[in-house]
């Protein structure tokens, strides 16, 4: 895997997913944008629907099993489309 060198220049971006649905997930930057772009025409009750709500930190990690490859850090920032119910106890 080719990735953000420490000492060198950054050839391409890996993503790592690292909380919400898709959480440990890793992906080459432009297909995850790639799939974000896709993810548009689901409907919101869609799994895939919530790639579109993950965005990049200025934040890096290193890859678990790949020894020097790291990846931008990509958080979930779900949306709240409905209103919590309002429970009335009558006594």
């Amino acid at each position: 895997m080719a990735a953000r060198a420490a000492d060198g220049p950054e050839r391409a971006e890996l993503a790592v997913l690292v909380d919400g649905p898709w959480q440990g997930r890793w992906y080459w930057r432009a297909d995850l944008t790639a799939m974000q772009t896709a993810a548009r025409r689901y409907p919101d009750s869609h799994p895939a629907a919530e790639l579109r709500t993950y965005t990049p930190t200025e934040t890096w990690t290193e890859h678990p099993v790949e020894p020097g490859v790291t990846g931008r850090v990509w958080r979930h920032h779900p949306t709240t489309t409905t209103t919590p119910a309002t429970f009335w106890r009558s006594t």
